[in-house]
Formats: C-alpha cells, sequence, structure tokens
C-alpha cells in the first residue's frame, strides 16, 4: 500500500535521487546531484512550498510531488531565503559550467503572457521512480498536491510542461482536469505549454 507524506529535511537528497532518475535529460538535473539537494532541502523549509512524498509498504521514497503556494516570484524568494547557500552553488556551476548558470538566470521567471498574473499555486515538478510508474503513483501524488493547496484556501493550480514530443504527459494532466492556459517559448528555444486548473 502506498502512504503519502511530506518529507523531512534529511530526505532531500532521497528526493533529488528520484530527480535525477526521473528526469535524466532536463536542464535542473544537468546542475548536479548537490545542486538539486539544495533545491529540495531548501524548499521542504520553505513555507510557501508543498511537498509531498510517496512510500512503498517499506517506507521507500519512491516519489514525490513539489510545487509553490504562490507562483508569482516563488523562486527568487526561495532563494533569497537561502542566499549564502544559493551564492556558493552558483559560483561553483560558474567555474564548471558558466552556460547553465545563464540558462538558470534566464529561466528564472517562467510568466511570459501579459495576462498570467502569477495568482496561483504551482506545480513545479512531479516523479516517480521509474519501475513504479504506470501503478497510479503519480495520480495519487497530483492528489495530495492538490488536498494540500485546498487546505490552503488557494483555489487554481498551474503547471508548464513540453510542448513537444510529450503527448501521454500532456494527456495525463488533461485526464486530471488541467486546460491549456497558454503556450510559450523558453530559453533557448523550447516551446512549453502553461497548464491551469480550478480545484
Amino acid at each position: 500500500m502506498i502512504k503519502y507524506r511530506n518529507p523531512k529535511p534529511k530526505e532531500a537528497k532521497i528526493i533529488a535521487q528520484i530527480h535525477s532518475k526521473t528526469f535524466m535529460s532536463f536542464f535542473l538535473t544537468s546542475l548536479g546531484i548537490d545542486f538539486l539537494k539544495l533545491y529540495y532541502k531548501s524548499s521542504i523549509d520553505f513555507e510557501e512550498a508543498v511537498i509531498v512524498c510517496a512510500f512503498d509498504e517499506k517506507d521507500n521514497m519512491i516519489g514525490f510531488s513539489m510545487g509553490s503556494l504562490n507562483s508569482n516570484g516563488f523562486h527568487k524568494r526561495l532563494i533569497l531565503s537561502n542566499k549564502i547557500s544559493f551564492l556558493w552553488r552558483a559560483f561553483l556551476i560558474l567555474l564548471t559550467n558558466p552556460k547553465a548558470l545563464y540558462r538558470l538566470t534566464q529561466n528564472l521567471n517562467k510568466k511570459s503572457n501579459p495576462n498570467d498574473m502569477g495568482d496561483y499555486a504551482e506545480l513545479l515538478s512531479i516523479g516517480v521512480l521509474p519501475k513504479y510508474k504506470g501503478l497510479g503513483i503519480g495520480k495519487g501524488l497530483l492528489i495530495e498536491f492538490e488536498n494540500r493547496v485546498k487546505e490552503k484556501g488557494i483555489n487554481k493550480i498551474s503547471l508548464t510542461t513540453d510542448f513537444i514530443n510529450n503527448e501521454s504527459v500532456i494527456n495525463f494532466y488533461k485526464s486530471m482536469k488541467f486546460d491549456v492556459f497558454y503556450e510559450f517559448i523558453t530559453y533557448p528555444n523550447r516551446k512549453m505549454y502553461k497548464l491551469i486548473k480550478n480545484i
């Protein structure tokens, strides 16, 4: 039986490892496991973030969902709440991969439409270990995330996903009652969907 709960700070490394295995070719993964660990540890400690993890019957973490209660400027506030740690990590990335640091700064603000006020919660990441895919765990994580957002009195959730070669993911979110809000291009010329749902 799958159990869902909020993670403990010491479990940030496991979340980072699941992220790496789930999103192997994604940009954030290319920043390294130490960056991901910092990102998720900071999010666990940040009151504006929502993180839910899925555990198997042996209490092994097998998936997670993570997002913000307030999309507008979330990442900037998260970084400022841990600015020394993020500055150090940015310095290390600058030494080893300066192009990645530039891309990171270009994508800090995803708001790419003048009608987008950012007045919603945002699902930023949902990952399930590959061997557990197709068992409904992603759906369970999304429902748990939505429940925690609703408890805070928020009635809209958005997410961003790839436009091209991503039909199964888009169909999954549409089956969960998400609608296309708009399309946009993110750096460096990646076509994206912004999806939104009233809850």
